[in-house]
This record gives C-alpha cells, sequence and structure tokens, in this order.
C-alpha cells in the first residue's frame, strides 16, 4: 500500500480528503494528518509516507518551508500542493522542488482521485526499478557468470537441461531472448577499451529500463534482450542507443534473431557474430539482422576459372563500352551484376575487394588510352584504387565505384575522338559509293561494331545505314540534277539495284528518281 500524510491547517478538508476519497481502491492508506508543517514533520519522520498532500499556506511553517527542509534532509517523497487561487505565484515556487501535483482549492473529488492514481503509478514504477537495481548490484557476478555460460558454453554440446539450470539460477528464465552485439571498428589495441566504455554507456538504457543485460566478451559488447525486436522502428531506435553511445566510434552492430529458450541464446549470439562479420555485404547504419543485403542466388553454379575470367573480360568491356557512348543509366547496375556474379562465385569481402580493384583499373585503363594523363589525374586514379579496399560496406563500394568512374569517363574522352569521328563521317562521303559496312568502319578504327554504331547515333542522331542512304541519296539528286539516266546515278551512288534505289529515293523524297528530275 501507498502511504500518504494530509497537511492541511483546515480540520474539515483533511477529514473530507480522508472520507471522500477511495484511498483503499487506489491501493493507498492514510497513514496520519498534521495541521501545519512542523506537526508534520514529526508525523512524516515517525510515518514514513510515500506521499505528502500538502497545503500552501499554513501557520507555524508553511508548506514550501516543509518541502524545501524534507528535501534539503535527503526524504524521497512524492508531493501534492494545494493552493488558492491567489497563492499562484507562490505555489510556482514549490513546482520547483519537482512536485508531483498541483490542485486549487476548494479541492475536486475526480481530480484528487486521478492525481492519486497516476502517483501510485509512478511509485511502483520506482520501487520495480529499485528492486531491479538492487538485484543487480547483489546478483550482479550471478548474472555475468551464468550470461557466459549461456552465450558460450563451456561444450558445444552441453545440456540443455544444464543451462536451463543456470538461467534459473540467475533469474534468467524469460519468455523470449534476443542477443546484440555490438562490434567497435577501431585498432585492436583500443577494441577492449571502447567495448567496456559502451557497456558503461548502454547499461542505463538496457538494465536501467529492465529490457535485459549487458556486457563484454571480447571484442563484442553483447545485449540481451528479454523481448524480441519486432519491426524496423524498434531495431532502428536501440541503433541510435547505440550510436549515442559510441558517440564517435565506427561501430557495427547486428542481431542473431529472437529464440525462446535460454539453452538457444548461444544460437543467437553465434548468428549475431556472423552477422558482424558479413556487415560489408549488409545496410550501412542499420542493426544489422542474420541475412545479408547482398546475398547470391542459391542455384547459381560457379563457374570454372576459364569461364570466371571470360565473364569478368566481358564486364570490363561493358562497363568501358557504356561509359564510351555516354549510357550512365546502366553503369551502377552492371556494377551491381558484377557484384553479384562475384557473391556466386563464393568470393569474401577481401576477394571482392580485389576483383573491384581489378575490374576499375581495366576500365581505367581503357578509357585513358592514347592520351597522356596529368600527374593530378595520376594521383587521383592511384587513391581511388587504393581506397576500394578502406570502404565498410560493399553499397559504399559500389557507389564509389560508380561516381568516380563515370567523372574519369567525363574528363578524359580522348583528345582526338572529334577529329577521328569527322574522319570517318569524310571517310563515308569520299566512299559512298563502295560497298560500305558499319563492320568495315569499325575495323579501320579499332572498334566494336556495336561500340561504333551506338556511338555513331549519338554524334549524327541517326543510325549508320540511315546515314549513308542520305549521303546516297544527296548524292543521287546532285546526279540526276546533272542529267544523268537512274540506272546510272543507281550503280554511281553505290546501288547494286536499280529497283532497290527506286524504294530508298522515294523513302527519303517522297517520289521517284524519275518523278523528281522530271516533276
Amino acid at each position: 500500500m501507498i502511504k500518504v500524510v494530509i497537511v492541511d491547517d483546515e480540520p474539515k478538508l483533511r477529514q473530507g480528503l480522508q472520507t471522500l476519497i477511495p484511498w483503499e481502491s487506489l491501493g493507498c492508506i492514510v497513514t496520519a494528518t498534521a495541521a501545519n508543517g512542523k506537526e508534520a514533520l514529526e508525523v512524516i519522520e515517525e510515518k514514513a509516507p510515500d506521499v505528502v498532500i500538502v497545503d500552501i499556506r499554513m501557520p507555524v511553517m508553511d508548506g514550501l518551508q516543509l518541502i524545501e527542509h524534507l528535501r534539503s534532509g535527503g526524504h524521497h517523497l512524492h508531493f501534492i500542493i494545494l493552493s488558492g487561487y491567489a497563492d499562484f505565484e507562490y505555489a510556482k515556487q514549490a513546482i520547483k522542488y519537482g512536485v508531483f501535483g498541483y490542485l486549487l482549492k476548494p479541492v475536486d473529488i475526480d481530480e484528487m482521485t486521478s492525481s492519486i492514481k497516476r502517483i501510485r503509478e509512478r511509485i511502483e514504477e520506482e520501487r520495480l526499478q529499485e528492486e531491479w537495481r538492487k538485484r543487480e548490484v547483489i546478483n550482479r557476478d550471478l548474472y555475468l557468470h551464468s550470461l557466459h555460460s549461456l552465450l558460450v558454453p563451456q561444450e558445444k554440446t552441453e545440456d540443455p537441461a544444464k543451462l536451463r539450470s543456470k538461467a534459473i539460477e540467475a533469474d534468467l528464465l524469460w519468455t523470449s531472448y534476443e542477443v546484440v552485439v555490438v562490434y567497435p571498428r577501431v585498432s585492436e589495441v583500443d577494441r577492449s577499451d571502447v567495448a567496456y566504455q559502451l557497456l558503461n554507456g548502454l547499461k542505463a538504457k538496457i538494465e536501467g529500463q529492465m529490457m535485459g543485460l549487458v556486457t563484454v566478451i571480447p571484442p563484442y559488447t553483447v545485449l540481451l534482450l528479454n523481448a524480441p525486436l519486432r519491426g524496423r522502428e524498434r531495431r532502428e531506435i536501440l541503433h541510435n542507443e547505440i550510436r549515442n553511445a559510441a558517440g564517435n566510434v565506427r561501430f557495427v552492430a547486428a542481431t542473431g534473431g529472437a529464440v525462446s529458450a535460454p539453452e538457444d541464446i548461444c544460437k543467437s549470439f553465434l548468428k549475431a557474430q556472423e552477422a558482424v562479420k558479413k556487415s560489408f555485404f549488409s545496410e550501412k547504419n542499420r542493426l544489422l539482422g542474420p541475412y545479408p543485403f547482398f546475398s547470391p542466388a542459391l542455384d547459381s553454379p560457379r563457374l570454372s576459372a576459364d569461364k570466371a575470367e571470360e565473364t569478368m573480360e566481358e564486364f570490363i568491356f561493358r562497363l568501358y563500352y557504356s561509359l564510351e557512348v555516354g549510357n550512365q543509366t546502366v553503369i551502377l547496375p552492371l556494377l551491381n551484376e558484377a557484384a553479384a556474379f562475384f557473391l556466386q562465385q563464393g568470393q569474401d569481402e577481401k576477394s571482392i575487394k580485389e576483383s573491384f580493384f581489378f575490374l576499375s583499373n581495366a576500365v581505367i585503363h581503357k578509357l585513358t588510352a592514347g592520351f597522356c594523363i596529368e600527374l593530378k589525374e595520376t594521383e587521383e586514379v592511384s587513391r581511388f584504387l587504393n581506397g576500394i579496399y578502406q570502404h565498410d560496406h560493399l553499397h559504399d563500394l559500389l557507389e564509389e565505384t560508380y561516381r568516380f568512374l563515370l567523372a574519369l569517363a567525363k574528363d578524359s574522352e580522348p583528345r582526338g575522338k572529334e577529329q577521328e569521328f569527322k574522319k570517318m563521317i569524310d571517310f563515308i562521303h569520299s566512299h559512298y559509293t563502295d560497298n560500305l559496312k558499319l563492320e568495315t568502319l569499325a575495323g579501320l578504327l579499332n572498334y566494336s561494331t556495336a561500340y561504333l554504331g551506338q556511338l555513331f547515333k549519338n554524334k549524327t542522331g541517326e543510325y549508320f545505314n540511315t546515314y549513308l542512304d542520305r549521303v546516297r541519296i544527296h548524292k543521287a539528286k546532285e546526279l540526276l540534277d546533272q542529267g544523268m539516266k537512274v540506272y546510272e546515278v543507281a550503280e554511281s551512288v553505290g546501288y547494286t539495284s536499280v529497283n532497290y534505289f527506286y524504294s530508298k529515293f522515294k523513302r527519303y523524297e517522297g517520289c521517284s528518281p524519275s518523278e523528281y528530275r522530271n516533276p
């Protein structure tokens, strides 16, 4: 029961509060009353109440003086002050002392009842927290010993009944468990100290609010939660708490998922550790789960070394080709496709970084071939390539590679490309009568057919064959104007079939060659 003392110089009010408030149903009992602050001091020392309902204006010692005296004496009490309208400025001083409630006279019974309910709930919560703190102080060593035994059993096949017994002894027999591990991304020398700093920063939140226990099992700070982290919001809240405790320290935090039996706590711990080890493949700034963000298709077979090398060369060519023709939208999907391929080949973090180093280096060499890059650009390339090994997340590696390659492609277009393209156009105009094919020009310019076709389309707005037809038709019109016969013109501009020439001419000019010559 919550013990209450009523202090007021009006006997009727003291009697009214005692009789009109349903104290027992509220879980409370009035242990004493007093007519002024001085009298109340004696009663409070004797009865040790939890709540004091006190009038702000009383003779001998008023309510404010009483509250000041009790606070300075170290008494932890909850106060509800009663005040008239004219006493509000005076009452505000008492409010500064952290009083729980402030009620105006005449007292409304329903309002007083509601205040008592709230203050009882607050006291019960404080009692539970105090009980938890006392239990934590008394049983801390037992908790930690049992907790470590449950997280890391002494034997791999330890009897589940034995583990359950340890949980019971340490009062750790909960309905649910979930292990979260925090791994500081600091040097090995500093890791242990940082782990304990995280423990001290998280204890108030996790243990103070009875969410579970916190300990250190190097190199991890370990949280054993007594309720599952259901929903993204709860996981984000916990991740933010860890971030606040970590300050400027970089870290990875992961959960092993919820389990329902104490003998399975070790399984959640192991899964959490595995998630930390795979953090490179997971989302950044998130509480990681047992499954990585990037994962290969399970039914995708691994390729032989030769086939894998061929696939790598294909990725290099496709990236280079897409960058050269300015098709930026496919670059990031291509890099993601490459990452998925490396994962399918069973590559770990180190191997994937090596693969991206090789891939990026090869594309850079192709982009910058044929001209000299400046020292500054060389340093930037070197910094980018070395930085590949510094990324904590695959997502960041992909984004940085995407950004760098796009920037390099834009800045490092071959100086002679425009001149080279002009030569190609001149070649077409000089050799339109020949059996010109895109494959032929591609071979002359040392380009792939597909690359040259796309480049041509980007530069002229037309496909190669369309452009060639227009050049031929334009020249045909000149020859027709000079009086040449249609079949002679067809042959002169490179069409072996007169009928084919007729159809092409009509398509582009809207009339036949004869109609053009004789309108």
